[in-house]
């Protein structure tokens, strides 16, 4: 199947933000440096405290819409977001996060055929420079480096959007992946690894998901939560002598 020509593939590039103005700020500028042109920019905002909606403001003239009001959480704002699109594409790029460089998401979207339902790509950590490489086999994917069709929220329903639940995007990818998945090969955003290999609760949610969904056995589930406290343990062992 032959790629089909960038300009007929709408990108609705998605900020939710709280009162992280500078992080926005960094989003925005590296949003409107991409060289694919046909986008349209949308930023949810929690009804920042902040200097969030004087920096949106400053950028006034660059055509981005966005709405300020009271969330419960970040899936929720992200839930916001997907009636508002007019994309046929959908990219969540959150306060903070910036693509890898200005033809980062016309590298993505030149992946695109007729049949593409979800484009997935690696991504590198701001802070350590890390570079993840993405697996589908794995489901190792991060939704700053995901473009999939909005269409598929019509079919697999929107993000999971409760105080409890911090792998949402995770489920939905999840729900997915039995449709047409494209790999980019090329980077497509950095983002901020904080907390996500620290909290616990996030991790005791990923294994649960996992073994639901059948990404590992109910052995290898066992085993993990076996595991999983010891190393905890050895880890915080070894950090206390270090310091």
């Amino acid at each position: 199947m032959s790629n089909i020509n960038n300009d007929q593939n709408l990108v609705t590039i998605v900020t939710v933000n709280f009162n992280n103005s500078k992080g926005l700020e960094n989003t925005i500028k590296s949003v409107l440096n991409q060289t694919y042109s046909n986008y349209e920019y949308l930023i949810i905002d929690g009804a920042s405290t902040d200097s969030s909606l004087a920096v949106i403001n400053s950028f006034s003239n660059k055509g981005i819409n966005y709405i300020s009001e009271a969330d419960e959480g970040i899936y929720h704002a992200m839930n916001k977001a997907i009636p508002l699109a007019k994309g046929d594409w959908l990219l969540f790029m959150n306060s903070g996060d910036i693509f890898f460089d200005r033809q980062s998401l016309a590298k993505a979207m030149s992946n695109v055929q007729q049949d593409t339902d979800v484009i997935f790509s690696d991504w590198v950590y701001i802070n350590s420079e890390k570079y993840i490489s993405a697996s589908k086999k794995t489901m190792t994917v991060r939704h700053q480096s995901v473009l999939y069709k909005k269409h598929l929220h019509e079919a697999y329903g929107t993000y999971v959007a409760s105080q409890y639940v911090t792998i949402s995007d995770y489920i939905f990818f999840l729900s997915i992946r039995n449709r047409k998945w494209v790999y980019n090969n090329n980077p497509l955003s950095k983002c901020d690894e904080l907390g996500v290999s620290s909290n616990v609760s996030h991790f005791y949610q990923k294994i649960t998901v996992d073994f639901i969904f059948k990404i590992i056995s109910k052995s290898s589930l066992l085993l993990i939560l076996i595991l999983y406290p010891i190393y905890k343990m050895l880890k915080n062992i070894w950090l206390y002598i270090l310091k």
